[in-house]
């Protein structure tokens, strides 16, 4: 049922305009999908922005991948309710949230982040690796300053895996 102001707003519109009978499950699907991916699918942009940060490649990448985990953590279920508001949907739950991820994905988040942890945690220790190496060599200053960087770049990555590797332990 659409609210009286779009009905309006409709009727005022000089073209004849229907919605398609598929557009309220197409929407509220999307909508669901979104929702999963900001409640759910942050930490997988946070670790990915972390890893690829830690690798010294696209530092800017790494950087707008760690803000966009913390935008959809902090902001995306709020605007993903008003998206739903508006296309006249009911608010969305985790519950169906939870559904639309499982469906999407194929597997519980928490296999996808512990898969992201195992990814990190080899990333990490090549780099810290590579760093030794280059910081040990003394042929060039600027070898030694990208390992020291590579050096430090992977125990904050190593820092932040921590916290996965005893979360579940914790919990």
């Amino acid at each position: 049922m659409l609210p009286e102001s779009v009905s309006f707003l409709i009727a005022q519109f000089p073209f004849g305009f229907e919605l398609p009978d598929f557009w309220l499950p197409t929407m509220a699907q999307i909508l669901t999908v979104l929702y999963a991916v900001a409640i759910r699918g942050y930490l997988i942009f946070l670790l990915i922005g972390f890893i690829v940060y830690t690798t010294t490649y696209v530092d800017g990448f790494g950087k707008f991948m760690v803000g966009a985990g913390f935008f959809l953590y902090f902001a995306g279920p709020i605007i993903i309710n008003i998206f739903a508001q508006v296309a006249t949907l009911e608010p969305i739950t985790f519950e169906t949230a939870t559904m639309a991820w499982t469906n999407l994905v194929g597997m519980p988040d928490a296999d996808i982040i512990y898969t992201m942890v195992w990814i990190g945690d080899l990333v990490g220790a090549i780099c810290l690796l590579t760093g030794a190496t280059l910081y040990f060599t003394k042929a060039a200053s600027d070898l030694e300053n990208k390992g020291k960087s590579l050096i430090i770049r992977s125990l904050i990555l190593f820092a932040i895996l921590s916290y996965f590797h005893i979360a579940p332990f914790v919990i």
